[in-house]
């Protein structure tokens, strides 16, 4: 399945409250693209709506740690969901 398919679908079951099989597809986006902040920022509201703060705190450094070798740093957008 392509990105953009992927990213409609995630959002599409996250909007039906179905967040274990969002979660599920916007890991494979991620796992497609891994500089898909979006992606990224839409797993840390997930998991943070499932109340497991522990998991969206470990994406965001996931994604801390892939921007960091592109030389980039996650958006205010991205930072403010769990600072």
């Amino acid at each position: 399945m392509a990105e953009g398919d992927l990213l409609a679908l995630a959002e599409a079951k996250a909007t039906e409250g179905r967040v274990e099989e969002s979660i599920a597809l916007y890991q494979q986006a991620v796992g497609l693209e891994p500089l898909l902040e979006a992606a990224h920022r839409a797993l840390i509201s997930l998991h943070l709506i499932q109340g497991d703060r522990a998991a969206a705190v470990r994406q965001y450094d996931a994604l801390t740690e892939i921007l960091a070798a592109v030389q980039t740093t996650p958006s205010p957008q991205t930072t403010a969901l769990l600072f």
